[in-house]
């Protein structure tokens, strides 16, 4: 799909923001947060430690736990309450030494998932 379709997908479907995930040599690299109207909110140059595991993540109770101000941004874009604890089913951005944050995913149970999301640089988007 191009752009445009991706857009009207998403509206067709009633979600108002969309996400693309580019992937190098396989592996994915950025990703890039979109409004219905096409404008980039957010662009996150990323790495990702991948295990296939089921994730036991329920989205209708998911909340963001966020450490990193920069990204509580996220919870505006995935219209995702940021809350400032959780017990469960949450996302939970950590910052960390080598990365300008981490981002893991915390299933029903409270448990981390092996799915991390190591975010490498924020550039800039058009959301305020």
């Amino acid at each position: 799909m191009n752009m445009r379709e991706l857009l009207l997908k998403a509206l067709e479907l009633d979600e108002f923001n969309l996400a693309v995930v580019n992937e190098l040599k396989g592996n994915p690299s950025k990703i890039t947060f979109y409004s219905n109207k096409g404008e980039v909110l957010l662009v996150i140059l990323i790495g990702a430690s991948l295990e296939f595991e089921k994730l036991n993540i329920a989205p209708s109770k998911l909340k963001i736990v966020s450490h990193v101000k920069k990204l509580d941004v996220l919870s505006e874009i995935l219209d995702i309450e940021l809350a400032d604890k959780a017990e469960d089913n949450y996302i939970l951005i950590s910052s960390d030494d080598d990365l300008v944050a981490k981002i893991n995913f915390i299933n029903k149970f409270g448990d981390k998932t092996n799915f991390q999301i190591n975010v490498k640089k924020i550039l800039e988007g058009t959301h305020e």
